[in-house]
């Protein structure tokens, strides 16, 4: 490893903490595009561009090299050959039951509403299939009518997909008039560019279609772009040429690169999940039936755990248990809608469970994960279940509810951090009761587990909750 490549993961290691907090933002806000590159395609051992390429390059007998100007080079074979031949050697190279790995489903869970890429493969659509994440995919002008704001993910894939050899863009005629062929496309590229944060992964900008609407952008708007970020693997043969690079791309076009060794990939993409998920927390718990002091102690604790969290900036996640779900989801639309917040579902997720529906064990964890999985933290409260209560007496079963205590197991499974009110009595009682008796593998509770199992006083038991929260909003980096 050369001292230039040294420079810049060194650099990047400085920068790295501050720039995944506002690109963690961003997502939060709904205002970061995803772009995705050939490079990420490579972990799920799918060929390089370089690489599909280089039966053409030998029939040509050119020797080529991973930086080579491969636009032209097919250009080359198509004039040799056929546009079709070359076409034909591309996508056969290209599995189109190519599995997705847990780095693009990490990736595809942070939550951007855009995803933009050059690949032809698949990938990105079975990550977002695999994570049941509904998408809409955009391969041309004609797509664009489909764009959805509401719901699902919009991937747009510039230079076409496997599933349409014809459209795939891969000679450099195919270059030259990409501004004819995909006009509207590049117009809502130009307009993602000038309103929203990117995060460029895989992508090496050789192809210029980005690095020239941003320049366009620039030029006629008269002020600096938007701060975007590209995440840049090192090759240890990195020289004064990638410096240059590395500035250009900053002072022209607003892109901070940030340069990590491969390995360091999924770190990243960790930490990023990790930042995203901090500030988000799942309120589990529901009763078909309370004393009416209990009912009030419910009530005043949801409103002001509620106040609490949204106060300090937390978001909530919530499946509307029974009855308690009222109380939690109608204070936070009150707090909302009192301090003048328009954009609800960012500070409120209501995923309710589908109990009209008669699911198998398998999809009931499967839809309990789904609500907790963006979480870094599950609060759980009463929980007491009239389905349970007819399998027979707490002394029987051990359980008041068993589908609480399921997303306890769920919470566990996904390193959320527990917080059971064990105050609050029934099914949190018993994980709080489970926690204690478990204590070293919750450390962050050791020292305030007693008072969760006994604290009746609304106020204090959110100042406690908290606490906890705000304790534990530590981040781990690269080495």
């Amino acid at each position: 490893m050369n001292k230039i490549t040294k420079y810049l993961l060194g650099n990047t290691k400085k920068e790295l903490s501050g720039a995944l907090t506002n690109i963690a933002k961003k997502i939060i806000d709904n205002e970061c595009s995803l772009f995705v590159g050939s490079g990420m395609s490579l972990n799920s051992n799918l060929p390089s561009w370089y690489q599909m390429l280089k039966p053409c390059a030998d029939d040509l007998k050119i020797k080529i090299q991973p930086h080579s100007d491969l636009f032209s080079l097919a250009q080359y074979y198509v004039n040799k050959k056929s546009e079709g031949e070359l076409r034909s050697i591309v996508s056969d190279q290209i599995n189109l039951l190519a599995k997705s790995t847990s780095l693009h489903e990490d990736l595809v869970r942070a939550g951007f509403k855009s995803i933009w890429t050059t690949n032809y493969d698949q990938l990105i659509e079975n990550s977002l299939r695999n994570v049941e994440i509904a998408f809409n995919p955009i391969t041309s002008d004609y797509d664009l009518a489909s764009v959805s704001y509401e719901g699902k993910v919009n991937v747009y894939k510039i230079n076409g997909d496997i599933s349409n050899r014809k459209g795939m863009v891969l000679t450099q005629k195919d270059i030259e008039r990409y501004t004819d062929t995909h006009k509207l496309l590049l117009t809502f590229l130009k307009k993602e560019l000038v309103s929203n944060t990117f995060l460029f992964i895989g992508y090496s900008f050789t192809d210029r279609i980005v690095l020239n609407c941003l320049s366009e952008i620039r030029e006629y708007l008269q002020i600096p772009n938007t701060t975007n970020y590209a995440i840049m693997v090192v090759t240890g043969k990195e020289d004064q040429n990638t410096l240059y690079f590395v500035d250009d791309l900053k002072k022209r076009y607003g892109i901070e690169c940030l340069y990590i060794k491969k390995e360091d990939i999924s770190i990243i993409i960790e930490m990023l999940w990790r930042y995203i998920r901090n500030k988000k927390v799942f309120i589990s718990g529901a009763y078909y039936t309370l004393s009416d002091k209990e009912e009030h102690f419910a009530d005043a604790l949801s409103e002001h755990l509620v106040k609490k969290l949204y106060h300090n900036d937390y978001r909530i996640s919530t499946g509307i248990g029974k009855r308690l779900g009222a109380f939690i989801t109608g204070y936070a639309n009150q707090y909302l809608i009192v301090e003048g917040i328009t954009n609800i579902s960012k500070y409120l997720s209501m995923r309710p469970f589908p109990f009209h529906l008669n699911l198998d064990e398998k999809e009931k964890i499967r839809y309990r994960t789904i609500m907790q999985q963006d979480c870094a933290a599950s609060i759980f409260m009463f929980g007491r279940s009239e389905s349970t209560a007819k399998e027979g007496a707490f002394e029987t079963i051990g359980h008041y509810s068993r589908g609480v205590y399921q997303e306890f197991e769920i919470a566990k499974k996904l390193g959320c951090k527990i917080i059971p009110i064990g105050s609050t009595g029934y099914e949190a009682h018993v994980i709080w009761n489970e926690v204690r008796n478990n204590i070293n593998e919750y450390p962050y509770l050791s020292k305030k587990i007693d008072v969760l199992g006994s604290e009746k006083n609304p106020e204090r038991l959110s100042k406690i909750i908290l606490s906890i929260l705000e304790d534990n909003t530590k981040h781990h980096g690269i080495n």
